[in-house]
This record gives structure tokens, C-alpha cells and sequence, in this order.
């Protein structure tokens, strides 16, 4: 992967000092540009596929990327060797990439900024981002674009860094300070870039059902140094797992499979994980997952509604058709004490229905061998049959138009279908109360 590492050069004439870096570890020599020992520490092993992007104006280049850049009181110049030429002096295999960008005072260059900074980015690139000389709105700017630049460009975040030189006071307190004993903090700010990556999983969990970014990240928080065992560090990846394949059943209509799943398990996983080593994000996320998941049952009628209420609000609208009107057969078949899961009962439900709402006298019923006519006669004196048969058989028109693409005469428009379909849900809800608390189990 290539790298890059991104940094705004400011315009004052900064004081010599060492830097200490996350985890202890103090600088050897004092340097005047924090960049200089961001680069040693963190770029050295780069190659030439790999570039340093130092981001300056007009003012930041005449006073320190280029030598000599500033003046004292009495108006004479500055000793000084820039930016520029401290990076070459460093001999390092990496490109050195000056980039010039507007001051940003007008909304107009904030977006300016914006493009030119992201056009720098490539394909899956790594970067490391120094904020410590950012000026006015380009740090919350930085931070902003380094999220798009995720998701446009595949970026990864590898470190964003701040140099917190007013630890040492103002600067006339700091010039005070014998220079080898200035020590200025380096602070780790990465997990802005990281809160920001579970916000994207966040949303895209709750608003698209969808866990390929919560799982990549759970994958990514964990270390052997977790835990000594192995299976204790694997525990939250399990979680995930069964969470995506609770969410799978429901994209691809298992029927079978969500009566069966074990609710109460996933739920109780989810509360242990609180008890995990984990980024603090993700404690909120489990309590968004587990109200999202807290109506789930293993009753066909109470699961019947769930399920269908879950895909009208993630937009799955062919599935929840398809799992509302399968789920009535099977709950009709159970209260029938037959067996919900042989091809011929199912095909014989839906008969029931169709006969029951257009009232087809017997001698005109054409799909029900002689043997199964007493079958269909038991069924259609079903009384939960009876009370589903008009909202079974418009959910039966419904799924005819979209698995006919609408391009039917008669096809219906997508506001239409939408307040059908929630009018029919409302309906359910109604009829399967009762139902949902009786002991069917399922099979």
C-alpha cells in the first residue's frame, strides 16, 4: 500500500524543543518543525512509492519552507534553515511534496482546500496526518475529509498527531526553558478517525441493516495481547457473526431458519460483550443492536410481525410480502397440527385462501386431489384463515406486481404499495395478537 504522510506548516517562528510521543518514548534531539520528528519516528522505513504532503499557503512558504522566512523586531532576517530543506537533509527515500492551498478565510477556499487536499489521496493509501500547525477550521476540515477520503479513496487512517507545545506555557515561559528540557507532548488523536469509522457502522447497521463494517472493525480492535486465550478474543467476532447471519436469514427469507434461532443467546452475548475489552463506541452500538433485535421471538405470530416491521423499515419490501404471507401458511398449518415444512400442505394453505376470497364452489376447485378436498374443507373452516383472507390475498396482489416488475397494466404506484403494505401490517398485528400467544410450536 502506498503511504503518505499530511501536514499543515504554520507561519510562526516556532521555538526548538523534543517531543514526547504516545507510549513514552522522548525525542533525542530538539528540532524546530514537529514535522521533522513525526517523520522520524513514524516514516523512516518509507520508500520512494511513499510521500511526505506538507500543505501550505502563501505566507506559511516565504516564512518557513523556504530558509531565512522570518525577521526580528528591528527588521533583519532570522538565521534559519526551512522545512524544505530540513526534509532533504534527512535522506530518506520518500517524495517530498509541497502543497499549496488558499489561506481559507471565505467558504469558497474551505472547498477549494477540500479538493485540493483530496485530490492527493490515491487508491487505498495509508496516511498519517499531523494536525499539530492547522489554522482556523482545517482541523475539523482534516478530519471531515480524512472520513470521505475512507470512503471514496478505501484510505486507511494509520495516525492523526497534535504537538501540544502550550503544555509548556506561553512563549515567553517556554523561551525560558533551557531548550534540551522543552518537551512537548505528542498527542494521538486517531481515534477521532476511528470514532468516525463506527459512526459510518453505526448508521450503517441501523439505518441499512447491514454489519460488513461493525464486523470489519470488531476484527480489526483485537489483539492476541487481549486476552491469553485465543477463544476469548474470538468471542466478539462470533457475536457479530451471528448477528449478520440473523440479518441473512431475513434478506433470503429462511422462514424455517429465524424460528429457530436462539434469540435469547445473541441477546445475552450482546450484554457480555459490555464485559469486553472493546473501543467505547461500540458499548453504544450494542445498546442500538439489542433495541433493534429486542422484539425478535421464536412464536410464529409475534415473529411473523416483527420480521415484516423490520424489512418495511430497512426498505426490504419484496422480502416482507414474501415473509408475512409465508408465515401465515405456516401458522395456519401448525393450528391445523400439519406439518408446516411438506411442499404439498403449503400449496394447499394458499388454495384455501384463494378459494375462501372468490367463494369457488367445490365442484369448480381444480388444484386439490380427491384425497386432499376434506383438507382444504378443514382448512377453509380455519377461523385465523378466515380473518387473514382479504389482507393474504391484496399482499398476494402486491407481490404479483413487483415479481412482475411492474409492468403490468395494472400495476400499482410505489406510494401506494408502501401504505398498502403498512395498512396490511397494521392489520396482522390485529389478528395475530391473539394467535401470538398460544403454544404453536414450531417444527
Amino acid at each position: 500500500m502506498p503511504k503518505a504522510f499530511i501536514s499543515i506548516l504554520g507561519t510562526n517562528d516556532y521555538l526548538e524543543c523534543r517531543h514526547k510521543f504516545p507510549g513514552g518514548e522522548v525525542s533525542e534531539e530538539p528540532v524546530k518543525y514537529i514535522q521533522e520528528d513525526l517523520i522520524k519516528k513514524y516514516c523512516k522505513d518509507w520508500t520512494e512509492q511513499d510521500e511526505i504532503r506538507i500543505l501550505l499557503t502563501d505566507d506559511a512558504k516565504q516564512k518557513n519552507w523556504y530558509d531565512n522566512g522570518h525577521k526580528n523586531r528591528e527588521g533583519n532576517t532570522i538565521p534559519n534553515i526551512g522545512l524544505e530543506n530540513r526534509l532533504k537533509r534527512m535522506e530518506f527515500s520518500f517524495k517530498i511534496c509541497p502543497i499549496f492551498i488558499k489561506e481559507g478565510f471565505y467558504e469558497n477556499e474551505i472547498w477549494e482546500i477540500f479538493q485540493t487536499i483530496f485530490d492527493t489521496f490515491r487508491e487505498n493509501e495509508e496516511v498519517i496526518v499531523d494536525i499539530t500547525h492547522s489554522f482556523r477550521s482545517l482541523p475539523t476540515l482534516m478530519v471531515t475529509l480524512l472520513n470521505f477520503a475512507k470512503q471514496v479513496r478505501n484510505i486507511k487512517v494509520l495516525g492523526i498527531y497534535y504537538a501540544a507545545f502550550e503544555k509548556l506555557g506561553t512563549i515567553p515561559e517556554a523561551k525560558k526553558i533551557p531548550t534540551n528540557e522543552r518537551i512537548a507532548p505528542v498527542l494521538n488523536l486517531t481515534s477521532f478517525s476511528d470514532l468516525q469509522d463506527w459512526t459510518n457502522a453505526a448508521y450503517d447497521f441501523i439505518v441499512n441493516a447491514s454489519t460488513s463494517k461493525m464486523k470489519s472493525l470488531v476484527k480489526s480492535s483485537l489483539t492476541e495481547e487481549k486476552s491469553p486465550d485465543p477463544k476469548e478474543n474470538y468471542f466478539p467476532v462470533r457475536v457479530i457473526n451471528k448477528l449478520s447471519e440473523l440479518i441473512d436469514n431475513i434478506a433470503l427469507c429462511r422462514g424455517k431458519e429465524l424460528l429457530n434461532f436462539n434469540y435469547d443467546s445473541i441477546r445475552n452475548d450482546l450484554s457480555a460483550l459490555k464485559n469486553k475489552t472493546l473501543p467505547k463506541a461500540f458499548y453504544i452500538l450494542i445498546d442500538e443492536i439489542q433495541n433493534k433485535i429486542k422484539n425478535f421471538d421464536n412464536d410464529p405470530g409475534k415473529l411473523a410481525v416483527t420480521i415484516t416491521e423490520w424489512c418495511i423499515n430497512h426498505n426490504y419490501f419484496q422480502q416482507a410480502i414474501t415473509m408475512l404471507q409465508e408465515f401465515s401458511l405456516t401458522i395456519v398449518l401448525k393450528q391445523n397440527e400439519l406439518d408446516s415444512s411438506v411442499k404439498l400442505n403449503r400449496e394447499l394453505v394458499p388454495q384455501a385462501f384463494k378459494i375462501s376470497a372468490q367463494k369457488i364452489p367445490k365442484e369448480e376447485w381444480i388444484k386439490p386431489s380427491s384425497e386432499n378436498v376434506g383438507l382444504v374443507e378443514k382448512l377453509l373452516e380455519n377461523q385465523l384463515l378466515k380473518n387473514l383472507n382479504p389482507h393474504y390475498n391484496t399482499l398476494s396482489v402486491i407481490r404479483n406486481d413487483i415479481n412482475h416488475s411492474g409492468f403490468l397494466v395494472e400495476a400499482r404506484s410505489i406510494s401506494s404499495m408502501k401504505e398498502r403494505l403498512n395498512k396490511i401490517l397494521d392489520e396482522y398485528k390485529k389478528i395475530l395478537d391473539h394467535y401470538a400467544h398460544q403454544p404453536i410450536q414450531s417444527s
